[in-house]
């Protein structure tokens, strides 16, 4: 195996067949985020999760962790796009508005602006959402044992 900078070896979780991710504390928020920010898989780091913009796969085509959990798994996640994407588009609107020469444009333009961001930012950020419920899923709840094969595919529901 070999080292990787700056991971302290003893403080790791094994995930699959690869020891990735720091087993607790902000070493491993770190890692999850920005897996998730760079919509890579949480668990493995691993790209090509989405097959589009929109459509994450069922499975990570690298360590084939199913990440459609369950029905309303991702609900949390529309969530998360709703509250971050509308918080951002406000911050930016009001920014815009007030910080700018847009200050002396109509209210028409003032509400072109922030209709148009807060339809723009939930959009954008959506993928996102998504990757980070799953990385903020295992970072609450890490998979047991059996809870991970169960994931993989590899024992039946029950």
């Amino acid at each position: 195996m070999h080292r990787v900078p700056g991971r302290d070896e003893t403080s790791t979780d094994r995930v699959g067949n690869d020891l990735t991710l720091p087993s607790r504390g902000l070493a491993r928020a770190r890692v999850l985020v920005g897996r998730a920010l760079s919509r890579r898989c949480p668990y493995c780091g691993a790209a090509g999760i989405f097959s589009g913009w929109f459509s994450l796969r069922q499975r990570c085509p690298s360590c084939d962790i199913s990440f459609d959990r369950e029905e309303g798994y991702f609900l949390g996640a529309y969530a998360l796009n709703l509250i971050v994407a509308e918080t951002v588009a406000l911050g930016i609107a009001l920014s815009l508005i007030f910080g700018t020469s847009l200050r002396e444009a109509s209210l028409l333009w003032h509400e072109t602006i922030a209709v148009g961001l807060a339809v723009a930012m939930p959009l954008l950020f959506f993928p996102f959402s998504r990757t980070l419920w799953i990385a903020l899923d295992l970072m609450l709840d890490p998979p047991g044992k059996e809870s991970e094969e169960r994931l993989r595919g590899r024992i039946d529901r029950r």
